[in-house]
């Protein structure tokens, strides 16, 4: 047993964590289900999805990873942890009209971060699929009424 000690978001200081030692054959048995998952995910973000798909998906990546400080309503702790419904970078451009990264827009900071605060880059840590589930949730969800969305495929082909 012991504690987090990363600081990547409010209250990871007091996080406790649980190292669970395995038999070698139970360890082989999780990694072979791992990488399937993985294919599995990686296959996934080849396909084409839905905007409905993608929100129900990105309610569940939101949940699991914004919502702690975004909070569950998009509301935010501002100043620390901004307001995602009204925001003007969730409401801004996903893309330049060439399908290029805007700086500064809604897929940059989740994708990059934002050097200086406590928003980190999820580029390395979410999937392909995840990443666009979870914008395409932000821009549709809170009272923000974008009504886009943006693809896996998209989100592969920027990183």
């Amino acid at each position: 047993r012991g504690q987090c000690a990363e600081l990547c978001g409010r209250d990871h200081g007091f996080m406790p964590i649980v190292v669970k030692g395995v038999t070698e054959p139970e360890y082989a048995e999780w990694v072979a289900k791992k990488k399937t998952d993985l294919a599995a995910a990686a296959a996934s973000g080849d396909r084409e999805w839905t905007k409905d798909e993608l929100i129900a998906k990105g309610k569940d990546v939101y949940a699991n990873t914004c919502a702690a400080c975004h909070q569950p309503n998009g509301q935010g702790l501002p100043p620390a942890f901004p307001e995602l419904a009204g925001s003007k970078i969730v409401n801004g451009p996903l893309l330049s009209a060439d399908g290029k990264l805007i700086k500064d827009s809604h897929v940059d900071r989740v994708m990059n971060g934002k050097p200086g605060t406590a928003m980190q880059a999820f580029k390395n840590t979410l999937s392909d699929v995840d990443l666009a589930a979870v914008i395409t949730f932000e821009r549709n969800s809170f009272g923000n009424t974008q009504g886009d969305m943006i693809q896996p495929a998209q989100i592969k082909a920027l990183r």
